[in-house]
């Protein structure tokens, strides 16, 4: 019989692949933009959607269904940091800071991430 692998691997894989598929799918302006400016980091990539997210919030540029599925991914990503220790550094490094800094797309954080990204967002107020 095959062994199978541990379910907290910290190897991000497949659910990072996800992720990447749905911002792709949904902010294809962005994602093609921001992968041409930091190439396979994903780190970077996050992050830089994070600013995206919080400056279109805070400069009322962006429709409630953008916004939403922003947060969509944002919640997608906290549900896989549960088992990705670096899908966790990342949603907490990158998008959940810039949110914190921008006082608009914090309070519009409260009301549409989920409990397990709300907690990552308090975590970083405090």
């Amino acid at each position: 019989m095959k062994q199978r692998k541990a379910s907290t691997d910290s190897d991000p894989g497949p659910r990072l692949q996800r992720l990447n598929e749905y911002l792709e799918r949904n902010f294809p302006d962005f994602f093609a933009e921001a992968r041409f400016q930091v190439g396979d980091d994903d780190y970077f990539l996050y992050a830089r959607f994070g600013q995206y997210l919080a400056r279109t919030i805070e400069q009322n540029r962006a429709t409630g269904k953008v916004i939403n599925r922003g947060f969509t991914l944002l919640n997608r990503m906290a549900r896989a940091s549960a088992r990705s220790p670096s899908i966790r550094q990342m949603l907490v490094s990158g998008p959940l800071e810039y949110i914190v800094d921008a006082p608009k797309a914090r309070a519009l954080a409260q009301k549409r991430l989920s409990a397990e990204a709300q907690g990552y967002l308090e975590s970083l107020c405090e």
